[in-house]
């Protein structure tokens, strides 16, 4: 890439004609580059050559859009404001915005009838568009008295326009006098609706008609569709837009669907925020290195001997492999090591529940992001060319692209096994008998999403030759089982396997599978030396795992009086090209089928298919998330045919506590729904708020009642030790820390046991060598499992201190005390110590062996544990776009105590979010087995702007009495009701209920438009 800085326009002129590329502040290159658009070979920088400043109606080229933001300019500055971030307004200059070609801010300068002042002369706006010429130096606008401006993204702001809409008007005397009319921005052409403007001019702005004038704008557009949105939502929202601007709004708003429940007394909360936390509230130990961008990754590490690993993905959806030529690869200076599957002597396969999933790829790939071959070389670079010289010649098969064209018969087979990986079947009761007694009847089918797991760090690490064997650092979420996975594929013993996993920057599940891991450990054994591989964020997206997309055909029926008397429940799952963690999310979901309601009668049916469709696997909430959103949009939708209240019809239909789960199986106890509906119908949220001029208010609830653990059939047991060592209580504890809270919680659990400061302790974790397994940082079992071992070890622990102060001391245990810092007197009001840790000496390790509770239920995998919550959401949804704006988020749990507050406070609040995500902006859609988003300019993650600026949260932390089972997981339970919650409170304020996730705004319009 050459960069040219000339020193005159004219010498920039000269290289732009002998090919090179102008550039001011450069961001709409970025944009341009997501999209695979490649980057010119030569830039010519004009930034400085450019003016800049504002002088009345006149405003350089080389302006920022920040500035013109603050200056005050008619449309134009209201307009800057939703071009992107404040950073990027910074950067982004007016003349480069146009230039582009596709900016956002280009209808605005349209309908300000703009001339533009190039090298080459002064045209009219529309006339540069149309034949770009020479560079822009400055921008000349003539507004009009009154001016409207909507920008139409893939949320509700930051990101590139879907379509931009502006107008200008001047009314005398009612007369139309002069207007202007334009839209444009990202892929929709930049135009002036001239029909419309000369078919308003002269009319009284009081008679024109507005669905007249609606549906003239949108026959005169012109606009494309693409992977996410329509043609027809594009001129849609830009003929209300401009239609609104023009005459306001005059759409009747829809009546409520939802009967406001009657005020119930609040139980006993705990309110969890930093301000009401008091003495409670801790900072956790990882929180400051992270926010500073200090906490090393293992993705961070290097060094002077460390190779550089690329792995060559299929990038087809489904092939044979006919041959692997790797030759030319192995032959460029600088390649240390290439592999392929014939570098494999064990098992060439792995899988958490089947090892169906090549470690590489020998005889067929199954989706785009099938591992092929790699290489380590002494740099990125020429690891990346050793790629393009790899020859692989392949057979493509037809692609199997959904559900139902994998499991229809005669459908090409996925795996030689079928494309059916498991099948779900529950049944209760009488259904026929059910049915004859049901008054009331909703039946639909709700679509959730492939949503990615968006964690900051994607997959990587590094791996490195340790004697005989390896040492493997790379995110995971149960080292112990990648140790066992690699083992196999490596065909070497386990104890010559080290695995570090941790810190980890995110995981949700992403990371419970292998993911680079094998390619890792098979270069660093052949090269020799250290080998660092980590994807970048388009690999993440093309070969990372997602949560399972799902169509739940759900049919609910009530009695007279809102009691549910029967339900079927068909569950159609997508798999993707391998197995994973998939069968266990289509299990949980069915053990969900009916929610925490008495359901006497149902049949459930769910199935899981392999297709070419990227990968699948676990992700938080795992098939529960997905099964509550059904279950609690039906009790919804029965309630306003029964005219009863959200909380009444749930109360009616509540599981008694101790009464059997959906399995038939035991459960345990502490069951606290009543309190959740209690806390529910407490909640302010239920009272009027206000909303926008172009938003209409609603408000809804869910309850969820989420599983935690493996379940009854896995194995799903801990070891856990408590040591002293060098002056510290340390706590060794296999899981992982992945950003979920669990360093502090330990120090938490230990301190509130022991009696010790927080910062007396150290954690030990995510390290095979260094800490016993303590089973999979999944399935919300980690606050248990946490809990128990400091539970099981620190009275033993206690004792060992104890003595040993006594002896040390000269007196009795019994006068003595752990206080933070070390050993105290027992008999004195002080807690000062007197004696320190360190003086101590060290104490070996305590360690015990335990089991997560289970039920004895084995004819399916069946929870024994679960915790309770209840979500309320307040939005409101745009009469215009369709966008749904959260306006308030409330979220009471009952998951037992607390063991650290900021750590459960964040895995709600997290939860809450990526369930705002789920609900309305994240999905992956795939356009025959190719993922349709590349990176997050249109994979939508929920932004600062798409979430409330505040939600509470609350606890119920009691257990029954003799409930000796402890805190319950708490790391699904914020997902679980956000999308219900949200979707009840849309139906709310439509009267009709959305049930494809993320609610797409087009389908939005349309049940507003029903609704009236």
């Amino acid at each position: 890439m050459k960069i040219s800085r000339p020193e005159s326009l004219d010498d920039a002129l000269s290289l732009i004609a002998d090919g090179g590329v102008a550039v001011a502040g450069g961001s709409g290159f970025q944009l341009d580059f997501s999209q695979g658009v490649p980057a010119p070979e030569h830039y010519v920088r004009i930034g400085h050559l450019i003016p800049t400043g504002i002088e009345g109606c006149t405003i350089g080229a080389g302006t920022p859009l920040e500035d013109i933001r603050h200056a005050g300019i008619p449309l134009l500055s209201e307009a800057c404001a939703t071009v992107g971030a404040p950073n990027v307004r910074r950067l982004a200059t007016l003349g480069g915005n146009l230039a582009w070609g596709k900016g956002c801010l280009i209808p605005a300068l349209i309908a300000l009838d703009a001339q533009v002042e190039t090298t080459a002369g002064r045209v009219p706006v529309l006339d540069y568009l149309a034949a770009p010429s020479g560079i822009v130096l400055s921008v000349c606008i003539r507004p009009l008295a009154h001016a409207f401006w909507r920008k139409v993204g893939l949320r509700q702001a930051f990101t590139a326009s879907i379509i931009s809409s502006a107008g200008t008007l001047l009314v005398l005397e009612d007369q139309i006098a002069n207007v202007r009319l334009a839209v444009g921005g990202g892929a929709t052409p930049p135009q002036r609706l001239s029909g419309v403007e000369n078919w308003l001019m002269g009319q009284s702005i009081w008679d024109v008609d507005p669905d007249d004038l609606k549906a003239r704008i949108e026959s005169e557009i012109t606009a494309p569709d693409c992977a996410f949105r329509t043609s027809n939502y594009r001129k849609r929202v830009a003929a209300a837009a401009l239609t609104a601007g023009m005459l306001g709004h005059v759409e009747k708003a829809p009546t409520s669907a939802i009967t406001r429940p009657a005020a119930t007394p609040a139980p006993d909360l705990t309110e969890l925020s930093r301000a009401d936390g008091g003495n409670r509230w801790h900072t956790r130990p990882d929180m400051p290195a992270k926010i500073r961008g200090a906490l090393e990754y293992l993705t961070d590490k290097r060094g002077d001997d460390m190779l550089v690993g690329r792995i060559l993905r299929a990038g087809r959806a489904h092939a044979k492999i006919l041959s692997i030529d790797t030759s030319k690869a192995e032959a460029l200076e600088g390649v240390k090591a290439v592999v392929t599957h014939r570098d494999i002597d064990g098992l060439n396969g792995f899988g958490i529940v089947f090892q169906d999933q090549p470690a590489l790829c020998s005889d067929k790939v199954r989706y785009t992001g099938d591992p092929v071959a790699a290489v380590a070389a002494v740099d990125g670079e020429t690891a990346e060319k050793a790629l393009s010289l790899i020859k692989v010649d392949y057979e493509d098969l037809p692609v199997v692209d959904s559900v139902e064209g994998a499991l229809a018969e005669g459908a090409v087979q996925v795996h030689e096994s079928g494309n059916l990986v498991t099948e779900v079947i529950h049944d209760k009761g009488d259904l026929a008998d059910g049915w004859a007694k049901a008054v009331h009847i909703v039946e639909d089918t709700y679509v959730t999403p492939r949503q990615m797991h968006g964690f900051m760090e994607t997959e990587g690490g590094w791996a490195a030759p340790e004697g005989d064997g390896l040492l493997m650092c790379a995110g995971g979420q149960h080292g112990a089982r990648d140790r066992l996975q690699l083992s196999r594929i490596l065909d070497l013993p386990e104890d010559q396997l080290r695995i570090v996993t941790s810190p980890t920057g995110g995981a949700f599940g992403g990371k419970d599978e292998l993911t680079v891991q094998p390619a890792l450990a098979l270069l660093a054994r052949k090269s020799g030396s250290p080998v660092r591989l980590h994807l970048s964020r388009a690999e993440s997206v093309q070969a990372g795992t997602k949560r399972n997309p799902m169509w739940l055909k759900m049919k609910t029926g009530c009695d007279a009086e809102g009691r549910i008397v029967a339900q079927e429940v068909d569950v159609l799952a997508d798999s993707g090209a391998y197995a994973s963690l998939s069968p266990g999310v289509l299990e949980t979901a069915m053990e969900h089928v009916v929610g925490p309601y008495q359901v006497a009668n149902f049949h459930a049916r769910g199935r899981l298919a392999y297709t070419n469709n990227g990968a699948g696997g676990a992700f938080r909430g795992f098939g529960a998330n997905q099964m509550t959103f059904a279950i609690e949009c039906q009790i919804d939708r029965l309630a306003e045919l029964t005219g009863l209240d959200p909380i009444e019809i749930r109360r009616r239909n509540l599981r008694t506590p101790g009464s059997p789960g959906v399995l038939g199986q035991r459960v345990a106890p502490s069951e606290r729904l009543v309190e959740m509906l209690d806390a529910s119908g407490a909640s302010p949220l239920w009272t009027p708020f206000e909303v926008g001029p172009d938003e209409i208010a609603g408000v809804g609830m869910a309850l969820n009642y989420q599983g935690n653990g493996l379940g009854t059939i896995p194995e799903d047991q801990a070891d856990f030790a408590l040591a002293l060592k060098d002056g510290k209580i340390v706590a060794l504890c296999g899981l992982d820390e992945i950003g979920q809270g669990m360093i502090a919680s330990l120090h938490a659990a230990v301190s509130a046991k022991l009696g010790c400061g927080r910062d007396d302790v150290v954690a030990v974790f995510g390290d095979t060598k260094a800490a016993p397994d303590s089973g999979s940082t999944t399935a919300s079992r980690g606050g248990y499992v946490v809990w128990r071992g400091v539970e099981e070890t620190a009275p033993a622990l206690e004792a060992a201190i104890l003595e040993r102060a006594s002896a040390r001391l000269g007196r009795p245990v019994e006068e003595l005390k752990i206080v933070p810092g070390g050993i105290g007197d027992a008999l004195a009001n002080t807690g000062a110590p007197i004696l320190s840790f360190a003086e101590l000496g060290d104490i070996d390790p305590i360690q015990e062996h335990y089991a997560f509770p289970k039920t004895e239920y084995t004819k399916g995998n069946a929870r024994f544990i679960f915790a309770f919550g209840a979500t309320l959401a307040r939005v409101a949804v745009n009469r215009v776009t369709g966008f749904v704006r959260i306006v308030d988020l409330e979220m009471h749990t009952a998951a037992g105590p607390v063991i650290d507050m900021a750590s459960y406070l964040g895995q709600m609040e997290g939860g809450l979010v990526q369930g705002v995500g789920f609900t309305l902006t994240e999905d992956m859609p795939m356009r025959d087995g190719n993922p349709l988003a590349k990176n997050f300019d249109t994979y939508m993650m929920p932004t600062v702007r798409d979430v409330p600026k505040a939600m509470r949260v609350t606890a119920h932390e009691g257990l029954d009495d003799g409930d000796p089972f402890g805190p319950r997981g708490a790391g699904e339970l914020g997902i679980g009701a956000a999308t219900p919650a949200i979707a009840n409170a849309v139906a709310d304020a439509l009267g009709k209920w959305p049930v494809v996730t993320p609610f797409p705004q087009e389908t939005i319009l349309d049940l507003m438009e029903g609704a009236q």
